[in-house]
């Protein structure tokens, strides 16, 4: 079975147990294994609400056009003020709910075309949240369409167009 944690993207759960290696723990975790990171391994304890909340069913295609068709219709606003644009950024990609990245992702680059006409570019912290959040989207697209984070970002632009 796979599941979504938090930025870590689509994952696998090997099992549900104690963590390996440790007899001094005896809780019980959800053992995960990230999809783009297949050597590391992710213990989810699992009466951690804070933590299994973040946690969640990889979208169905179905799911994820009607997130496409809500975003699509939507525009996320340029924060002027640097500090409170990376905080918004931050919590945005901390929460990890798939629209708010899609319009955080568009946001971020409409701002880059625009700055790029000024001769002008994003801010590396920008450049990282634009990254981060195009990242997410597209690695679970891709995981839901069968295919690489190219075909899921084509899919996407086709889409939103």
């Amino acid at each position: 079975e796979y599941v979504v944690y938090a930025v870590n993207g689509v994952c696998l759960v090997e099992e549900i147990g104690p963590m390996r290696n440790s007899e001094e723990d005896d809780k019980t975790y959800y053992i995960l294994r990230p999809n783009n990171n297949p050597s590391s391994v992710l213990y989810v304890p699992v009466d951690n609400p804070l933590l299994c909340g973040k946690m969640r069913y990889v979208f169905s295609k179905d799911e994820f056009d009607g997130i496409i068709a809500q975003a699509k219709n939507e525009r996320m606003d340029w924060i002027d003020d640097r500090k409170k644009r990376i905080t918004s950024f931050k919590e945005i990609l901390l929460q990890g709910e798939m629209k708010s990245l899609m319009l955080l992702a568009d946001c971020i680059y409409r701002k880059r075309l625009l700055l790029n006409q000024a001769g002008k570019r994003l801010s590396d912290a920008d450049e990282h949240f634009f990254r981060s959040a195009e990242r997410i989207v597209e690695e679970e697209l891709a995981w839901v369409l069968g295919t690489q984070r190219s075909g899921a970002l084509e899919y996407l632009n086709k889409a939103l167009s």
